[in-house]
């Protein structure tokens, strides 16, 4: 089994946060064009982010460790401490 440091307790500011919902904002109209929605993935990943509980380095680190080992992301979510 894949062994990952304990996350990173951050402490975001206000202004870091409405930065962060804003880029999500646009992130999720972007991909709306394409026809795509966040999934419940995508949604967790962003409340982890939002609330500190995690930097986006550590979600890429951790996902593609698991995607390494596992050959999917399905179940990344539900194995995440954080999230």
């Amino acid at each position: 089994m894949l062994k990952l440091d304990p996350p990173k307790e951050t402490t975001l500011t206000p202004e870091e946060v409405a930065t962060m919902i804003e880029s999500i904002r646009q992130r999720d109209a972007i991909f709306a064009f394409e026809g795509f929605e966040p999934d419940a993935q995508r949604r967790a990943i962003d409340a982890a982010l939002l609330a500190g509980r995690i930097t986006n380095d550590q979600v890429v680190e951790e996902m593609i460790a698991y995607a390494k080992e596992h050959k999917t992301v399905r179940g990344f979510i539900e194995s995440r401490p954080w999230a």
